[in-house]
């Protein structure tokens, strides 16, 4: 059994640079089933640093960090590797030369990924505005999406609305994600 605050079964992630095509996969949100595919492991996790929504009919893209993805680690390195050869939109998966100058991986902890997560949420609730509908990411609320009235410094006022359900939350605005006008998040 790992000791109380052993790091070492956390996930780390894979960096991945993406080619152009893979920047503009990203935006449009098809990206991750592309990494998926590529790494023949549906539903294997993929963080991608941007979040594209539509917002008053102009498509607004949030780049944290453009021109990469983060891929979790746990499957063959031959498998990450062959997403430079297979898979039009990586250009290179990041690794450094190991013993006898075999590459190896180059991962970041979960809690810089984590962080970028946090950073990334932070980046989109500055863009909450009164009248937009948003997806409620976290907390007792969460997966409901609803209307918001008033915007503050940290909350935002969220009109949630289910057939026989209607209230007013207060709910932190890094907690909200703008949901496109298709009604997705």
């Amino acid at each position: 059994m790992a000791a109380v605050g052993d790091r070492r079964d956390d996930t780390s992630w894979v960096v991945v640079e993406l080619t152009r095509s893979g920047e503009l996969r990203a935006e449009e949100g098809t990206l991750d089933r592309y990494l998926q595919e590529g790494l023949q492991t549906p539903g294997h996790k993929v963080f991608i640093p941007a979040t594209t929504y539509v917002r008053n009919g102009k498509r607004i893209t949030i780049h944290l960090m453009e021109g990469y993805a983060f891929v979790a680690s746990g499957l063959p390195e031959t498998l990450y590797f062959a997403l430079e050869r297979d898979c039009i939109h990586v250009k290179k998966v990041l690794c450094t030369p190991g013993p006898g100058g075999i590459p190896v991986l180059s991962v970041l902890s979960d809690t810089d990924v984590q962080e970028m997560k946090t950073q990334l949420r932070t980046v989109i609730s500055e863009d909450i505005n009164a009248g937009m509908r948003v997806m409620i990411t976290q907390g007792t609320y969460a997966k409901l999406d609803g209307e918001v009235l008033e915007v503050g410094e940290e909350d935002a006022q969220v009109l949630i609305e289910l057939r026989s359900f209607k209230v007013i939350r207060s709910i932190p605005r890094v907690f909200l994600e703008p949901m496109t006008e298709g009604g997705e998040g």
